[in-house]
């Protein structure tokens, strides 16, 4: 049974049974004990296997910094269409949505805290797509650099109209650069 007495707003606004980022918060939250953040050795995937899919780490180059996708989740591979495990931020995404990212990664990774947003991006034909993601530092202890980012996304596309707002069901039906407008709703450190 997951105690959510404690839970920082960020985690709170989400539905009592969200299924991916709750609970992955929980597990790092219980991996850190009374450190700062967990160490890549704390986190053990054959504790959270339901998880698996929808997780990725994100290696985090100190100078700069500079982020690299260590390893992307299935079901992420097969929203995105691709999968850019092995690539860095800069080499596989561009524009605004770098930066937008690098700036999440780089906030997370800076602050040794966990990092929930919820941003809306509009695309070319008025669809919008609503993306809530949860950042979360690795670091060996608390007064080594933050190495990695172990993180999770959630996804839910709103047609032109449509009061409905479904997950996504597929591959993501549109690449970053068709994004013309990046929304930032909420952004709670954790």
């Amino acid at each position: 049974m997951i105690d959510d007495s404690n839970e920082p707003a960020g985690i709170s606004v989400l539905a009592p049974d969200e299924p991916i980022l709750r609970p992955l918060w929980h597990y790092w939250s219980e991996r850190r004990r009374s450190r700062q953040c967990p160490a890549r050795a704390d986190i053990d995937p054959v504790d959270i296997p339901q998880l698996l899919p929808h997780i990725g780490l994100i290696d985090v180059e100190v100078d700069g910094p500079r982020f690299k996708y260590r390893l992307i989740g299935t079901r992420m591979n097969e929203i995105f269409g691709q999968n850019f495990s092995g690539s860095y931020l800069d080499e596989s995404k561009n524009g605004q949505y770098a930066i937008f990212l690098h700036n999440l990664y780089a906030e997370a990774a800076g602050e040794r805290r966990g990092l929930f947003s919820e941003t809306v991006f509009g695309y070319r034909d008025s669809r919008h797509l609503t993306v809530h993601r949860l950042i979360l530092p690795l670091a060996e202890n608390d007064e080594s650099p933050v190495t990695m980012l172990l993180f999770a996304n959630t996804f839910r596309l709103r047609e032109p109209g449509d009061p409905e707002v479904p997950d996504i069901d597929g591959a993501m039906p549109y690449l970053a650069d068709d994004i013309v407008d990046i929304r930032p709703v909420a952004h709670h450190p954790l």
